[in-house]
């Protein structure tokens, strides 16, 4: 279907790619992951033709269509939502077009044959149409966008009156209305809310595309695809299986790495002790040139260091009452829509809440509400003894100043801070040298995320209100969050589409509908339960269920890849232990024999060597002379021997390689 043979792109003196090779066939569902700036998006334009490979070849079948939804979309500001959406392209395009123009071409033929023809044309392009699901589009579209969080009313209304953010969505919408063959997609979730990006994730599950996914989404990722493929340090490499499978697989591998290059480097000290020995001994001359080939031959392990990360931790704060934060009676509303009217909400010191519900019901507002960044139009809002609100907005450009610098950004955070204490969380926050001194204007999303973050912990809350604070963030930086905001001891309330981010950090769930805050004391498990039953029958929602795409739920997929793994690993350590583990032994008792014998030789040569020695009546020179003989020949012999055992190994090694 898709090919890419030893291909090679690069940008200027930067090599993003070199001599990658991947195929992907019908209906294969591929995650693609890496660290930022490693060439995942250069990957999506290689396959799409939008870039040319310097070196390879990208191989396509013919006829293939592929749908591409890229980070950055240019508005179409006068088409409507539902026009957008229903905007044809590929063979769907080309279809419409002969619907089109082949009535007036019929109307223009002078000639029956001709005027047949063309009709024979028209017809064609009618079933084919059909066949496409011409006739339903409309109602398509309408459904698709509302699972993306489109309210009725809202598909006729211009696409320039929304956010990017809806733009995305209602280019995505126009995506999965056509389904092409291939279907790239980079970072779809990001702007969409958790209701959004279940209802994805169960339409792609089902849909019969082959999808290639970039996302920072791990659950997201666990729940559609079946493979991933790495790109890192110019080379693609693929792993079977989800998001956490490949998590394991390349700890795996890499732990495997790092022993293959001890036991090379063990290898290499051996073979250089042994030429060290034998240099110059003519009877070991062969196999010492042959030794030194070997080792100018042998091609080194590289173990790559593992890329920068984030470094986080949230200072603790000082220890609030019991409820930290209170909403007593509050309304709120824009222009003549109320959002909430009499809400009674409060946080208690400690407690971890995610807001979940649909688009527009008013979670952002409530986390405003809370922070003080609204005022209710009625209704009180109060703190907590010793409270302190630290608020992170979705929309990062309201935090930060992007005129100025990173460093006057987060000196503006903290005017008592010095700046070399400034500058050096800065950089565990991956701003380094003269990174400080970029204008925020220029930096990217995970960037201007990050200096966020940096902020806030610089002047460390209380209570924490975070408005998908995951969003522009790669899998490392938000497992370090997680990492931070579970060790937290001060109320955390926020709002996130990262299902993996909730289920880690979530210990009550608040759902907010239009005219309605229900309270679910308990996780993230507890609520797709509970939830699921209130409005199924008993039943948790398909959305909020993961699955492989074959039917296989993923758990259950990965549990028994997983024993398979781990059996058919420990027959080969068992293997290898039965054909390694007596050379081995021996080695190690010769090589000990070897050091004993060798520092016995050296202390008899140097009293045979010193005169007082023959002064001494009590020294036996010929016992002496004998036992440095001896030594001599037993060294002899388990250099012999050492030679036998270390050939022995490295063929067994050898085999069990192959």
């Amino acid at each position: 279907m898709i090919s890419l043979d030893n291909v090679t792109k690069s940008y200027g003196a930067r090599t993003l790619i070199e001599d990658a090779t991947l195929t992907l066939g019908p209906g294969e569902r591929v995650g693609i992951v890496g660290p930022n700036g490693a060439g995942k998006s250069t990957l999506l334009s290689l396959i799409l033709g939008r870039e040319q490979p310097d070196r390879g070849a990208i191989r396509r079948s013919k006829g293939l269509t592929l749908g591409h939804l890229p980070q950055a979309i240019l508005t179409t500001p006068e088409a409507t939502v539902l026009e957008t959406s229903t905007r044809p392209s590929g063979r769907l395009a080309d279809i419409l077009g002969d619907l089109e123009r082949l009535p007036a071409e019929i109307d223009g033929a002078t000639t029956d044959a001709e005027r047949e023809a063309l009709s024979t044309r028209l017809a064609d392009a009618h079933t084919a149409f059909s066949e496409a699901g011409g006739h339903d589009r409309e109602s398509r579209a309408r459904r698709i966008l509302a699972g993306l969080g489109f309210r009725p009313g809202e598909e006729e209304r211009r696409l320039g009156t929304f956010s990017g953010g809806y733009v995305m969505r209602a280019e995505l919408a126009r995506l999965l209305v056509d389904l092409p063959d291939v279907l790239l997609l980079d970072e779809p979730t990001n702007h969409l809310d958790l209701e959004s990006v279940l209802w994805l994730q169960g339409f792609l599950v089902q849909a019969r595309s082959t999808l290639l996914i970039i996302s920072h989404d791990r659950a997201f990722l666990d729940a559609t695809v079946g493979s991933i493929v790495e790109v890192d340090r110019r080379q693609l490499t693929r792993y079977a299986g989800t998001y956490e499978d490949y998590v394991r697989e390349r700890a795996a591998r890499r732990s495997q790495l790092e022993a293959a290059a001890k036991a090379q480097d063990r290898r290499i000290k051996q073979t250089e002790r042994f030429i060290e020995r034998f240099r110059a001994k003519n009877t070991k001359a062969t196999q010492v040139q042959s030794r030194i080939k070997a080792l100018a031959k042998e091609q080194r392990i590289e173990i790559h260091s593992e890329s920068a990360r984030v470094k986080l931790r949230f200072p603790q704060p000082e220890r609030t009452s019991d409820v930290a934060l209170r909403l007593e009676a509050v309304s709120f509303g824009y222009a003549d829509e109320p959002v909430y009217d009499g809400l009674d909400f409060r946080l208690e010191r400690g407690e971890k809440t995610v807001l979940v519900g649909p688009n527009g019901a008013g979670k952002s507002t409530l986390l405003k509400l809370l922070g003080g960044v609204l005022e209710p139009t009625a209704g009180e809002r109060e703190l907590g003894l010793r409270a302190t609100i630290g608020y992170y907005s979705q929309h990062r450009h309201d935090l930060l100043a992007l005129d100025k610098t990173v460093l006057e950004n987060a000196r503006a955070a903290a005017p008592d801070q010095t700046e070399t204490v400034v500058r050096t969380l800065l950089g565990s926050f991956l701003f380094r040298g003269d990174d400080v001194f970029k204008p925020v204007s220029v930096l990217s999303g995970g960037e201007k995320s990050r200096l966020a973050l940096a902020r806030i912990l610089l002047a460390p809350p209380s209570v924490l209100l975070m408005d998908e604070p995951t969003t522009h963030l790669d899998i490392p930086s938000v497992d370090a969050l997680i990492q931070a905001l579970e060790d937290f001891e001060g109320s955390l309330c926020f709002v996130s589409h990262d299902v993996h981010f909730i289920r880690r950090l979530a210990r009550r769930v608040v759902r907010i509908e239009p005219g309605r805050v229900t309270d679910y004391p308990g996780d993230w498990a507890y609520y797709v339960w509970k939830h699921g039953q209130e409005v199924a029958g008993g039943e948790a929602p398909a959305a909020a269920r993961s699955s492989s795409g074959d039917g296989v739920p993923v758990g259950e997929r990965s549990g028994r890849g997983r024993r398979a793994e781990k059996r058919a690993a420990a027959e080969a350590r068992a293997e290898r232990t039965r054909r390694t583990g007596p050379l081995r032994a021996e080695l190690t008792t010769l090589e000990s024999e070897i050091e004993g014998l060798e520092a016995e030789k050296a202390r008899l040569e140097s009293q045979l060597a010193a005169p007082e020695t023959y002064e001494n009546p009590d020294f036996d020179v010929a016992s002496a002379q004998r036992r440095h003989a001896e030594i001599q020949a037993d060294l002899t012999a388990r250099m012999d021997r050492w030679v036998e055992v270390q050939d022995a190994l490295e063929t067994a090694e050898s085999d069990l390689s192959d």
